[in-house]
Order: C-alpha cells, then structure tokens, then sequence
C-alpha cells in the first residue's frame, strides 16, 4: 500500500490508503531510571509516580494506552521498582502488566533498558518512555500508519532533546541528538520527538533489534535508544519510518521540576485553566494561550537585534547591569532629553508606585482608566472625574474644575488611553497642564501608547516639558517596543528637584542586564521601530473594522493597539465571554469589569496582535454566537 501526505494548519498531516487503524496491543514502557534531574522529588519516588495534578504520570499513560487499545503493556522498571510493582500491579485499567528489571539502570542509559525487554519486541510495539504524559489520539495517529512511525511536533528553542528531519512524504531522513544539534545550524527545520513510537514486528526483528544488539554488545550503554535509529536511518536501513505530527493533541515530556508545573496546566480542563491563567498576570506564551489581552507591539524587536543580544547573553547573566545614572543617560540618548530629567524604572508601573506612595496627595484622573494610577493610592486620595458614557470622550474643562476643587497636587491624563484607545490633542493637553499649574497641580501624562496613534510621535508632548514645569510624561517603553518582558519604563519631567525624588525611592540596579543592553542597541534600529508602529496601526484598524462587523459588539474607533469595545447583546456579561472564548478557542481577551465605569461587565479590551492571528479571533468570537443571549 502507498502513503499519501498533505498539508494541514497542524503542519504535516500523514494518511495512509489501508482499510482503517492498526491497532496494537503491546507497549513497552521504559521506566527505570533514577530521574535525577528531578531531584529531589524522586529520590524516594520513581520519575513514573511522579503526581500530575494528583495522579501519578504511569497512571495517566497506561489510561491513555487503554483508551487507544493497548491490552498488554511491558514495564521495564530498576529505581525503586517495588513501588512500581506495588502501585500499578499486574492489571490497571484493563491492560495486563508484566514487569522487566533493568539490573544496570543505575550505570547505564536507556539503550539498555530496551535491549533488557528485547524478548518482547516479537510483535508490533508502542515504545515510550515513563515521563511523558500524552493523549490517546497521538497512539491513534501512529496507529494509522502501515509501517513504523514516530511522533513529532514542530520544533522550537524551548524544546531539548532529539529532532529528526524528514522528506516530503513524512519519511524521516536523519536523526540529530540533543548532544549534536546546534540550533542555529540544525533546529529551525527539524521536528521534534515525542518520545513513543510505532515499532512494526517486521523492522525490530530484521533491523532495530540487531543493531540494538550489536551496540550494547560493544559496550554503547550509556547511550539513548534514539542512537540505534539514528544509525539505521543514516545507511538507509529503516526507509520506511514516518514522522507523524501530533502538535494537536497535548503531550509532555517530564525532564525536570519545572516541566511539573507546565504539565499540570497543561492537562488541566479548559475551565481550570482559564482560573489558573488569572491568577499569572503574564508569561501566558508558556502556555500556549494566544494572548489578546496584554498590550505590546509583536514587529519589534528585528530578528537582528534579538540575534545581538542573545550573543550576549553569558556576559549579561555574569554581570552586574549598571546603575540609575547610567540607565538615564541611555534612555537619553533615545528621547534626546537631558539624562537629568529622565528617571527609569522597572516598567512604568515602578514608577507609578513610588509616586502613588510618596508624591501623591490627591490625584484627579479620568475613569475609566489604566487602574495603576488607582490601585497605588488609598479611596480618599482619588477624585474620579467619569469620561463621557457614550464617547468616552473627556471635558477637559470640568477635569481641571474638578482638579481646582479637590485640590489635587496631581492629575493624570492615559493618552492614548487604557482601555478606550482615545487619544486628546497634543495641544489641548498643554492648555491643560497651564491651567493646572495655576492652582500648583502637577500634571502626569501616561504616553505608552502614543506611536500606536494616528499622529505617532508628533502627538507626544515629550518635547514641551522645558516649558511646562508641572508637565511630567510616563512612557512604558516595554509595550511600544514589544520587550515587555525587559521592564522598563520612564520618567521625563523638567522638575529636577521631582526627579531626583522619584530616583531616591528606587534601587540602584533596577534594571537587569539584558534591559540595559536592549537600552545600548535599540539606538540603531530607529527606522524598524518606526515601521513596526506603521504595520501596528494597520492591524489595529483592520481588527477594528472586522469587530465592527460582528453582530453583539460596538467596537469604539481606536487611536491605540487594541479595541475598546460594548457588548450590546442583552444578558451577555464580559467575564463569562472571557471565560468562553478561552475554553472553546484558547483565545484571551479582556473584560473591563474591574474598571471603574457603570456597566463595566459589559466592556471588553481586545489587544491586537498579527493580522493572522487577528483573523483567528474574529473567526472564534463569530462562533460564539454575540447576539444571542
């Protein structure tokens, strides 16, 4: 029979013209190894009985085993394997277990293990390895193949271990080990095992069970079973292999204790997952959740950049960063400011909280708004001046009133603004801060946004802080730039004596070393930031146009990189949107419920991101179905 292979949006996708599945009833489970990377969890417990969620990973292996057919399964157990013996017994979940000892697992390698349980490999096979957990579509996907087949995923810099490269037709045409593989050379177009495999009877009795043999028998034992297909597939003695892509189904290779946490996430359901992303507030990307809820530019930085300061890397981590002075001076060099006006914190929420617990006597701010500004102060230092409920427009006029009134020391002014996406005039800003300073207020502008604008940089009012003494700009340089991850903000105000305050309260290595070097080269990349904010813009416009088009929704027209938008289907709440589009699409937005505004659950804030990926929202948000109830 001949094979057939056709692209998919899972990447390969490998069919076969045989009547259906072919099931196999044997696995072969290597579990005996000390598992010293994840120690010390398994100093007393075998790597296999390890708790995910509760339940030890063999449990939920020899389940999924089940589920996919496997009525046999062979464990080939050394580190405490009583325990093994004593938990799983000879029967689990309707497969009959039999039990192999690895006399050398404590000196030898899992090529080894194998070779122990050869008498076993007399008839098809499912080999795998006792620290993964998987679904059973993936064996399912491996059953489908005619000859012997293997599971891969497209390979990335977070994966370790062995990658394969394979033909046109799912053939694979090389194995490179961990120990080998140079990722700039040999990891962007390769695939990434997944550790179980498809054995047929024919090729382990003519081909894998002999070199396995003949390495073990001259003393190979330290090394992994992967050597003896890498051999094979070199001279072209195990043509027939098949990479199989199963990166639509969950797996996870338990290496060491931090892969727990992501395994456990991992296979939680859909509904605990979205609890538990909650509780994160970032590093979604670990979690394979598309992220449309935090706020960042994904064209920046260049892959030239990120290349120089992954070159730097050993030097960054052995290193001292430099100090507060330093970091002004490089921040200078970006905003041609005086170093001495400039203040740089570890994100602009830094910054924001040691004014918040110093600086700030009363605040007049507009709500809603970035809650930062609020949740940095106590109620009674807060006067709420509530935007227009239809526009959400601000009059200014009765913001400086309300200022005058509460005798603020401060108002803050988000433009654009967080989480409208409206932006206020450059000028009527500066009217403002003159208004302001007659009643000795000092008037804090939040420009994080600001290149996402239509007006992009002209709008900002960075350049007119040496005319206006109580005119401070806040800048987020984490999102426009898209290195979130960096932490770093800052402070510009032409009031040395407020400066130099706001840098009394902060420590002098503030910033790590990759910050400070990503602050040395940004410099030189003056023209790919611009046109990154160009191609942001476009994409923002265009998601905005596409939300209009969707029925239960009133997307306001932004000035920033996301969407401010109204449910306006009745009884539909933001929060349990949320919820739904993340269990149905893996897909997080933003609802506005903790913001202050009435109706606040009725108000969602979409972040955006690629235009594919754009698309894929708004094709989940369409199969949600908004304007029903």
């Amino acid at each position: 029979m001949t094979q057939t292979v056709g692209v998919g949006t899972q990447g390969l996708v490998l069919g076969n013209l045989s009547p259906g599945p072919l099931p196999v009833r044997r696995a072969l489970i290597l579990a005996a190894g000390l598992g010293q990377r994840m120690h010390p969890l398994t100093i007393d417990v075998p790597k296999c009985l390890l708790e995910v969620n509760g339940v030890p990973i063999l449990f939920c292996s020899l389940r999924a085993l089940a589920s996919a057919g496997v009525t046999e399964a062979i464990i080939v157990v050394g580190h405490k394997a009583a325990q093994v013996r004593r938990r799983v017994g000879h029967n689990f979940a309707g497969i009959e277990i039999e039990y192999v000892d690895a006399p050398l697992f404590d000196t030898t390698n899992n090529i080894r293990s194998l070779w122990d349980a050869r008498r076993y490999c007399d008839e098809d096979i499912l080999l795998l390895e006792g620290d993964i957990l998987f679904d059973s579509a993936v064996v399912m996907r491996l059953c489908e193949q005619v000859g012997s087949s293997m599971a891969v995923v497209p390979n990335n810099a977070n994966f370790s271990g062995t990658v394969v490269r394979h033909d046109d037709n799912g053939f694979v045409t090389a194995f490179i080990l961990g120990a080998d593989l140079d990722w700039h050379l040999n990891g962007d177009d390769a695939q990434k095992t997944v550790n179980i495999y498809l054995l047929r009877a024919e090729a382990l009795r003519t081909k894998i069970l002999p070199e396995l043999c003949r390495q073990v028998d001259s003393g190979n034992v330290q090394a992994y079973y992967e050597t003896v297909f890498r051999t094979l597939v070199a001279d072209g003695s195990l043509p027939d292999l098949v990479a199989v892509d199963v990166s639509s189904s969950r797996w996870y290779e338990l290496d060491d204790s931090r892969d727990l946490e992501f395994a456990e996430f991992m296979f939680l359901s859909r509904e605990r997952q979205y609890d538990r992303v909650q509780s994160l507030h970032g590093s979604y990307w670990r979690y394979g959740v598309v992220d449309h809820s935090y706020l960042y530019n994904l064209h920046f930085p260049p892959p030239d950049m990120l290349n120089d300061l992954r070159d730097e890397v050993p030097d960054i981590v052995a290193n001292y960063p430099v100090g507060q002075l330093e970091l002004d001076r490089l921040v200078a060099q970006w905003t041609a400011a005086d170093p001495a006006s400039i203040v740089v914190g570890n994100g602009a929420a830094e910054l924001i909280k040691v004014l918040g617990q110093h600086l700030i006597e009363k605040m007049t701010i507009p709500v809603p708004s970035f809650n930062e500004y609020e949740n940095v102060l106590r109620p009674e230092q807060i006067d709420r001046v509530a935007l227009d409920p239809v526009t959400f427009e601000l009059d200014l006029d009765a913001f400086a009133e309300s200022a005058r009134r509460a005798g603020s020391n401060v108002a803050v002014l988000v433009t654009p603004n967080n989480p409208t996406a409206l932006s206020i005039n450059r000028q009527a800003v500066l009217q403002l801060a003159r208004r302001l300073a007659e009643h000795g207020c000092r008037l804090i502008v939040d420009e994080s946004f600001i290149e996402f604008s239509r007006a992009g940089r002209t709008a900002s009012v960075e350049g007119d802080v040496d005319n206006h003494p109580n005119l401070v700009v806040i800048k987020s340089m984490s999102k426009v730039f898209g290195v979130a991850g960096l932490r770093i903000g800052y402070l510009l105000t032409a009031d040395r004596r407020f400066a130099a305050a706001v840098r009394a309260d902060l420590p002098i290595w503030n910033l790590n070393g990759m910050a400070e070097s990503f602050l040395r080269r940004v410099g030189r990349y003056r023209s790919e930031f611009a046109a990154s904010c160009e191609v942001v813009r476009e994409n923002s416009q265009e998601l905005y146009r596409a939300l209009c088009e969707l029925p239960g929704l009133a997307p306001l027209r932004p000035d920033a990189n996301f969407v401010f938008c109204k449910i306006t289907t009745p009884g539909l709440a933001g929060p349990a949107l949320v919820r739904r589009l993340y269990v149905e699409h893996g897909i997080l937005i933003k609802d506005c419920a903790s913001k202050t505004m009435p109706e606040a659950d009725r108000y969602l804030r979409i972040a955006s991101r690629t235009a594919p990926e754009n698309r894929r929202l708004i094709d989940a948000l369409s199969q949600l179905g908004l304007d029903r109830p």
